[in-house]
């Protein structure tokens, strides 16, 4: 009796350990993507930020080329973002169609500079393609095609 209490023990030890493995092997990509997502909200709210301040300096929001050559962006906003995701400390957001590696910044301007909309998408997310939405209320919202499984 005791030789199988043993064996039983034994087994649903080992069990245990490779279900929790299996979870902890799964867990790692989402763990990944939630780090990347940080860090573009971190982006969104730098610019948010960035933008409000450009507009209290020259009276309408920036276009994107503005924003990111302006002080308001490189200096205030990104401190901030760089206090809560140290890797954008030595981050330089690029004009081109990367703003940062892996990601792709859409801005677009009112006609009037009263209003501004952001697009921010992952371009490594091959599966899925996450991005991430703010506007002038500086609210972020979170995205992804329908259908898409993660």
């Amino acid at each position: 009796m005791q030789k199988k209490s043993v064996l039983l023990l034994s087994f649903l030890a080992i069990l245990t350990l490779g279900v929790v493995g299996t979870l902890r092997s799964q867990d790692a990509p989402a763990d990944s993507a939630h780090a990347r997502h940080s860090v573009a909200v971190s982006l969104l709210r730098a610019i948010n930020t960035a933008e409000y301040d450009y507009k209290n300096k020259h009276g309408a929001f920036a276009s994107k080329d503005s924003l990111l050559a302006s002080e308001e962006f490189k200096g205030r906003g990104m401190a901030w973002a760089a206090r809560n995701e140290p890797q954008l400390a030595s981050a330089h957001p690029s004009n081109g169609p990367e703003v940062l590696p892996g990601w792709t910044l859409r801005l677009n301007l009112t006609p009037d500079g009263k209003g501004y909309d952001v697009l921010l998408e992952d371009t490594a997310d091959k599966s899925c393609a996450w991005a991430a939405y703010t506007d002038e209320r500086g609210i972020i919202r979170e995205s992804k095609p329908i259908g898409c499984k993660s």
